[in-house]
């Protein structure tokens, strides 16, 4: 059969179609035109191959595009970075300084922003300039567990130099840093293995003298904000979907819900990935970690977002059963509503809730781990290995008489949880409530009454000075469940901050930072997450700043005009909103920066000194941030001087509130002319 010829009218019939196809469908593979696969040059540049040269009288070829020219672009930043937490934070202020524009996006309001670097202990891990040592002791804490060389050293090396990059780089004040580890409690995870190799020079710290406070946060905030020249920030607008050529399979922008549109956001050099771990999706911990009745103890946001969106392309998983759980009574609270943050039991102590008759049985009646041990960031001991245990569908901790009144003497349950508690004359009835047989219950309370009279728990190795035999005068029972502060999987990155497919190669200008994709893996040392934000914060920042080649071109792409938004065109960095309150005489008004924004009061003078203070607006945390403000406003009553007011005395517990009242009275003294 002879080859058939084609008619100059339709190799341009053909080229038009397959060009009109390729700008509707979006797949922009080049073809011929008589419709053979394309070659690709060492440019870079999709091209068709070689054919006899065409007459002078051919059409000429059709200018080449790029993927990213085919797509409305509604902004267009150097670096994108998804999430505001503490490495959000760390990767925008790097990339800036490296001179790049950059966009922040975070789904959440600002109040309600930063995740479980907000609300975690602002405890940073610290090897005392000792590398080495630290690697050492990073190999041990993995169990044996395979992780790459590279990562471990990455990790050591930031943690080892950790207080001299946060003095150094983020401005922090030395001389204000305070190691916790001859501090009770915390000093029970300063080191958390005091047991492993590697472990006499790992410690905990802080930047100042407090803990739980969100200060090493809204500090880390603050340096994106004194970089608004160069970082804007959009709230309540979640990232959607990474935007991939589909070529060179680089991520070139992401799909931004903002406004009630979905906004196409240009990455010209690369996008940061920095959005928490899943703890929060109770779907995904059902299915990585086998939980389902369970109370988070951090962020409540933390739902897998950046999870989904890079296993979208082909990104490779790693971690995804590490956990990390709470401090005491095995790693239980108290029996939260859904949506609520952990109540948290006996926290790195023993106490009324964890010695004497007290056992935590589940659904059977059984005993199922050693309620004394002081935990491990949820972790008990198991066979050579501290490990998150296996609770029971439902969980009730049981206690007698005796307990019962110490309990009671020592406020030990609170007071919103007493009506949680039932009473039993016998076992048989307390088994009933539980759903457990009374032969199975009676047994459980007999063998522990032996154990404690002899000195030897054989079922969970409790030490005999924290049992107690049941008194048999009463039983009692109280629900419970388990908690996550944070999970550690997410998407395997290396020691660049890049994200890697299942092949185990980088998916182009894809970065992350931060608990998603975490390095640990097994036995976590408390302070690392932190750590990791800051060093994988870096390494992102700096990668995702850095200039890239340019991306393929397509001979048939078919271009669009776009009108992209730039840096400082739109944020929401610095733009709260200010009320235009009624002020009578002697009355001014003032801001200061709380933990979850703003806060602002109203100061009325008597003659030069103040007379009162009143709160006007705020979005502080209910039983946290409110303590300051239902506790301080009385103290700066007469008043006059901002040394006075920086002398009053703060809220421990609502440190950076307290701050904020100080900051925003100054402000409103300010305003007297």
């Amino acid at each position: 059969m002879s080859k058939r010829e084609v008619s100059r009218r339709e190799f341009l019939k053909g080229t038009a179609a397959g060009a009109a196809t390729l700008a509707v469908t979006g797949i922009l593979g080049a073809c011929t035109s008589a419709g053979e696969p394309a070659a690709t040059s060492e440019a870079g540049t999709t091209a068709a191959p070689e054919t006899t040269p065409a007459p002078d009288n051919a059409p000429q070829p059709q200018q080449t595009y790029t993927y990213a020219d085919t797509i409305v672009w509604d902004a267009e930043y150097d670096v994108v970075v998804l999430g505001i937490g503490a490495s959000g934070c760390v990767a925008a202020k790097t990339a800036a300084d490296e001179g790049a524009g950059v966009l922040i996006v975070e789904k959440m309001s600002e109040a309600h922003s930063g995740g479980n670097s907000k609300v975690c202990g602002q405890l940073f891990a610290y090897g005392y300039n000792d590398p080495e040592n630290a690697l050492t002791y990073y190999k041990a804490l993995a169990g044996g567990r395979q992780v790459p060389e590279a990562m471990l050293k990455t990790i050591a090396d930031g943690v080892a130099g950790m207080a001299d990059t946060l003095a150094g780089e983020f401005g922090f004040d030395s001389k204000e840093f305070l190691d916790w580890t001859p501090i009770a409690p915390i000093n029970n995870m300063s080191p958390e293995y005091p047991e492993l190799p590697g472990s006499e020079k790992i410690g905990l710290w802080t930047t100042h003298q407090g803990i739980s406070d969100g200060y090493l946060y809204t500090s880390l905030k603050q340096r994106v904000l004194d970089r608004k020249d160069r970082i804007d920030i959009w709230y309540e607008s979640p990232a959607q979907e990474l935007i991939q050529d589909p070529q060179s399979k680089a991520v070139i922008g992401v799909k931004v819900a903002r406004g009630g549109s979905v906004r196409n956001v240009r990455a010209l050099n690369g996008v940061v990935v920095c959005t928490g771990g899943f703890e929060d999706d109770a779907e995904m911990v059902q299915h990585y970690l086998n939980l389902i009745d369970y109370a988070p103890i951090g962020g409540l946001y933390n739902t897998g977002d950046g999870i989904k969106m890079c296993q979208k392309l082909g990104a490779d998983l790693w971690h995804m059963t590490a956990y990390e759980g709470g401090f005491g009574l095995g790693g239980t609270s108290f029996y939260v509503n859904e949506g609520e943050n952990a109540s948290q039991i006996q926290v790195l102590t023993q106490g009324p809730l964890n010695t004497g008759s007290c056992i935590l049985v589940g659904t059977d009646g059984d005993r199922f781990l050693n309620e004394s041990e002081v935990v491990r960031h949820g972790h008990l001991y198991d066979n050579g290995l501290w490990v998150n245990p296996h609770f029971p569908e439902k969980m009730f901790l049981m206690f007698d008489q005796t307990q019962y009144e110490l309990i009671e003497a020592e406020s030990a349950i609170p007071e919103r949880f007493k009506g949680d508690v039932k009473a039993f004359d016998t076992i048989e009835e307390a088994a009933g409530a539980i759903g457990c047989s009374g032969e199975q219950l009676a047994g459980t309370i007999e063998d522990y009454n032996s154990f404690a009279k002899n000195g030897k728990d054989y079922a969970c190795g409790r030490k005999p000075e924290f049992m107690r035999a049941f008194d048999g005068a009463k039983y009692y029972i109280i629900q419970l469940k388990c908690e996550i502060l944070n999970t550690q999987g997410g998407p395997k990155r290396n020691e660049n901050a890049e994200i890697l497919d299942t092949a185990g190669n980088p998916i182009p200008h894809l970065y992350s930072a931060g608990e998603m994709g975490g390095i640990t893996c097994e036995m976590y040392q408390g302070g690392t997450n932190i750590a990791e934000c800051i060093i994988f914060g870096q390494i992102a920042g700096r990668s995702a700043a850095a200039p890239k080649e340019a991306l393929p071109t397509y001979e048939h792409a078919v271009p669009v005009e776009s009108s992209p938004k730039k840096l400082g065109d739109e944020t929401d960095a610095g733009q709260e909103k200010v009320q235009d309150y009624q002020l009578g005489e002697h009355e001014y008004v003032g801001t200061g920066t709380g933990m979850n924004g703003s806060v602002t009061v109203k100061v009325t003078m008597d003659g030069d000194a103040i007379g009162s203070v009143e709160v006007l607006e705020h979005s502080e945390t209910d039983g946290i941030g409110t303590l300051a403000i239902d506790g301080m406003t009385e103290k700066f009553k007469g008043l006059s001087t901002a040394e006075e007011i920086d002398g009053v005395d703060t809220v421990s517990s609502a440190t950076i509130t307290s701050k904020a009242l100080q900051e925003a009275v100054k402000d409103a003294l300010s305003q007297i002319k």
